[in-house]
């Protein structure tokens, strides 16, 4: 016990001390600057629409609209999408009303390409403009939106991309081959999405959710932010959180790894059908009737808690904590599953449903 008590108090300190001194770096810097504002910006970005003639019919925006509208012929197959943008809320949707793609847009901002069946939209930097940082967060005045809307027939595509520097990604109600969601500070949300290969969600900062999605591979990197997945099926599911939660609910795989530097995990109603790892360095593990022939979980500062589906003598058992309790004994017979469980500094507290 008083190991953990000086374990945490130097921990305490040792964050206060890196706390203490990140501000007076800001403030060092913030006077090498000249305590001048304006010597943070980011790009600004100008919007306008560009594409060949005969490919795309564009709605202008008329007096004190704040959008545009692209229309591209179903001639044009276009069969996978691009989206690139540095600032604003991305959208891409499935309309099963729609015949080919549609674009709405923030105006003067967007440059709207088709290049070999893929529709390739992509921000248009002017280095002449720029954003003051602190205007993002209204402190000078209102930043305004740069919002874009994709709507996308409900057919199978061959791939979804979409990447975004600064902004909410919501990819919704579509099917493809691959999906591949990248978002550098903004939450993402993925719902109803089928991916039959792989469907990819990298993250620097903000909160990911998934719902009701399924597909082929699945794999979740989530640097700074909670991670959620629910009601998804998948064949290798693959979950890496730097800071943050991450939690799986009534979901299915073939193989399920989680790993978590700093930040609880909780497995709940999900079924794994060969094997799930659970990897934690600072945070518990929280199981609800986590059902696999083949589970292994380590916490190395937390506690390892909840219900596994099954019954305790159809597993072969494997204990090992340093500094913790463990209702779990070492259990070798002849059960045809295997459970392993390790903590270095946390209790160990698992029963079976059955």
């Amino acid at each position: 016990m008083k190991r953990k008590q000086r374990f945490f108090k130097l921990s305490a300190i040792v964050g206060c001390i890196l706390l203490g001194a990140g501000i007076l770096l800001c403030g060092a810097g913030f006077v090498a600057m000249g305590c001048d504002l304006d010597a943070f910006i980011y790009p600004r970005v100008e919007m306008s629409a560009q594409a060949e003639e005969g490919q795309v019919s564009t709605e202008t925006p008329g007096p004190g609209d704040d959008w545009a509208q692209a229309e591209f012929a179903p001639q044009e197959n276009i069969s996978a999408i691009e989206v690139q943008a540095s600032l604003g809320r991305v959208t891409v949707c499935g309309d099963p009303d729609l015949a080919a793609p549609m674009v709405r847009y923030s105006p003067k901002g967007y440059q709207l390409e088709i290049q070999e069946n893929t529709l390739v939209i992509s921000s248009l930097d002017q280095s002449e403009k720029s954003w003051k940082w602190y205007q993002l967060l209204h402190l000078h005045e209102p930043s305004k939106e740069y919002d874009l809307t994709v709507s996308v027939p409900e057919k199978l595509l061959d791939s979804v991309y979409v990447e975004s520097g600064m902004g909410a990604i919501h990819v919704s109600d579509l099917e493809a081959a691959n999906v591949t969601v990248q978002g550098d500070m903004g939450d993402v949300t993925l719902d109803n999405v089928a991916a039959s290969e792989s469907l990819t969600v990298t993250q620097s900062m903000g909160r990911v959710t998934v719902e009701n999605c399924q597909g082929g591979d699945l794999t979740l990197e989530n640097d700074m932010g909670d991670t959620e997945l629910s009601s998804g099926s998948f064949t290798e599911g693959e979950i890496t959180a730097s800071a943050g939660s991450v939690g799986v609910a009534g979901s299915t795989f073939t193989t399920l790894t989680v790993e978590n530097d700093m930040g609880d995990v909780n497995l709940s109603a999900t079924q794994v059908s060969e094997a799930v790892s659970c990897a934690v360095n600072m945070g518990s593990i929280g199981l609800d009737q986590l059902a696999s022939p083949a589970i292994t979980l380590d916490a190395d500062s937390g506690n390892v808690t909840g219900t596994i589906a099954g019954r305790q003598e159809d597993y072969q058992i494997t204990v090992e904590t340093d500094l913790g309790d463990s209702n779990l004994q070492d259990q070798l017979g002849e059960g045809s599953h295997l459970l392993q469980v390790t903590t270095n500094m946390g209790n160990i507290s698992l029963d079976f449903a059955e």
